[in-house]
């Protein structure tokens, strides 16, 4: 009450709430709707003659509140909650009116108007709880993605859509006119935050997120104002709205099992990425290849195929396309139908051991690698004869496992007789042996006599024996050399010489002087002849 005892009057009254703060602060659900709607009730009550009271909707109500209002027009969010305090009091045409001359002219900017448009947009809102016939729910709507974006909670892009569906529809003309929605884009800076939140998806492949993102653009084709003022938004629109990827596809490709491996299947998700060479197709590969040399549209689609399938079966397939495809860029119908061969059988270890067994045919790989390579590739060969054609056949393993087993013994044969630390060497050497021994679909393709040396190999327990009397007794002896001997014939298919005599006898020459610590290696005679057949 005032000093003299008088009512405070309905502006005063609207000044004591908190109206105007949550105006301020943008927080719709906090706006004291009810609070301020008595105090207009009691306005409309006061200013009623005493025999008769002013009917709402009434053309002498929509007067007195005209009147009411111009006392405080220019107040900024007093105003405003003025208004919305008596719309559900006033007609159709002046509630409209009302929140129409609130509406901020964008050709007209000033320092307040971004303030002035955000509590605008919070009239529109509220007045569909003051008085639902004054805004359609498209406008409240349309309002509400409007309102999101100036204050930066809508950084989904589907909300723009869905305001500038709204807009290409033509159902917001007046109370959200093209310019209008142009400039809260505008001052919301929402065409960088889109474009550089599109571009960091783009560079990590993150295709779903981004799909999540501009699905909605297809509702915009057809709709020539959305159109236009979506160019003027998001200069990359022709090739995000073009773009159909297999939505299940890229959500799968969200799996905790693709993170260790994206990186190095970038080239592969590209192809299932918007059309980036201007032609606006669905997909990347139904333009380009990418990255890869085939241009053939089924070999690229057996490709994303086939990644979905290693997906499917867990990391270490999907290790193997990577050794298979992308390591040695390698997209062709062999390399897919051992990915195929691999990912049929469901089998990790063996994805792991076939993977492996890929990287170890190059020549940068160490000689120990390649063996447990090999040795661990023969074992899943052996055991799969599905996988024998593809994995055995075509790579040649017959000739490369041959190959790697003969070095091997001959390294570890030189390192014996160097007294170098030969133990992984000659595990690895025992490990192919007896994986090439198990392999019996290839013994038709080797020398009996090679056949019979991988019968005589050691077992295992004789070498660690052998290796651990190297270890603990120092310095010659007639023991030391027999371990030595021992390893070297049995497991390095080679023999210790260490007499004039016998080095005469095998180079066919005069008794050589040596002295006792001489050590000459000399190869097996099985080496001479157990080159593999044509395999």
């Amino acid at each position: 009450m005032s000093v003299l005892g008088r009512k405070p009057s309905w502006q005063q009254q609207l000044r004591q709430t908190k109206a105007k703060e949550w105006l301020f602060s943008g927080h719709l659900d906090k706006f004291p709707i009810a609070e301020i709607q008595k105090i207009a009730n009691s306005v409309l009550k006061d200013k009623s003659p005493l025999l008769r009271k002013i009917a709402p909707q009434s053309e002498e109500c929509d007067v007195v509140f005209a009147n009411e209002l111009l006392s405080v027009k220019g107040e900024l969010g007093i105003h405003e909650s003025a208004i919305l305090s008596c719309l559900h009091l006033l007609s159709y045409t002046q509630a409209r009116g009302q929140i129409l001359s609130i509406k901020p002219d964008p050709a007209q900017p000033d320092l307040f108007f971004e303030r002035r448009l955000n509590i605008y947009l919070q009239c529109i809102i509220h007045s569909r709880r003051a008085n639902p016939e004054v805004c359609s729910e498209e406008e409240g709507v349309a309002a509400e993605d409007c309102l999101g974006i100036l204050q930066g909670r809508a950084k989904d892009f589907p909300s723009i859509l869905r305001l500038l569906q709204a807009v290409g529809n033509q159902t917001c003309d007046a109370l959200l006119p093209v310019e209008l929605v142009k400039k809260t884009l505008k001052v919301s800076h929402y065409q960088e935050n889109l474009t550089r939140e599109l571009n960091t998806l783009k560079d990590a492949r993150q295709w779903f997120d981004a799909y999540k993102l501009v699905y909605s653009l297809r509702n915009i084709i057809g709709l020539p104002r959305a159109e236009q003022m979506l160019r003027d938004t998001f200069p990359d629109y022709p090739m995000w709205a073009a773009w159909r990827p297999d939505s299940k596809r890229i959500l799968s490709w969200e799996s905790p099992n693709l993170i260790p491996h994206r990186v190095h299947l970038l080239p592969i998700l590209d192809l299932e990425g918007p059309d980036t060479t201007g032609q606006q197709r669905g997909t990347l590969r139904m333009s380009s290849p990418g990255v890869f040399a085939s241009t053939e549209r089924h070999v690229l689609d057996r490709l994303l195929e086939g990644l979905d399938s290693s997906l499917a079966v867990g990391p270490a397939t999907i290790d193997l396309l990577i050794a298979l495809c992308v390591e040695n860029d390698d997209i062709s119908e062999r390399t897919l139908t051992q990915l195929e061969a691999g990912v049929q059988l469901h089998d990790e270890m063996a994805s792991k051991a076939l993977a492996s067994f890929i990287r170890a045919l190059s020549p940068m790989i160490d000689l120990g690698t390649r063996m447990s390579a090999f040795a661990s590739a023969l074992h899943v060969l052996t055991h799969n004869l599905v996988l024998r054609m593809p994995f055995g056949t075509s790579m040649d393993i017959c000739h490369r496992a041959f190959g790697a087993f003969v070095a091997g013994q001959d390294h570890f044969s030189l390192c014996l007789v160097g007294d170098e630390n030969i133990e992984h060497t000659g595990y690895s050497v025992l490990e192919l042996g007896r994986a090439l021994l198990s392999a019996e679909w290839l013994h038709s393709q080797w020398h009996p006599a090679f056949i019979q040396m991988l019968r005589q190999l050691p077992t295992e327990d004789e070498v660690r024996i052998s290796f651990r009397a190297l270890r603990c007794q120092g310095g010659p002896s007639a023991a030391v050399s027999g371990h030595v001997s021992f390893l070297a014939t049995h497991l390095g298919g080679a023999q210790i010489v260490t007499s004039p005599e016998m080095v005469a006898e095998l180079v066919g020459s005069e008794p050589l002087a040596m002295t006792t610590a001489t050590k000459v290696l000399a190869g097996a005679s099985w080496k001479e002849v157990a080159e593999p057949e044509d395999c």
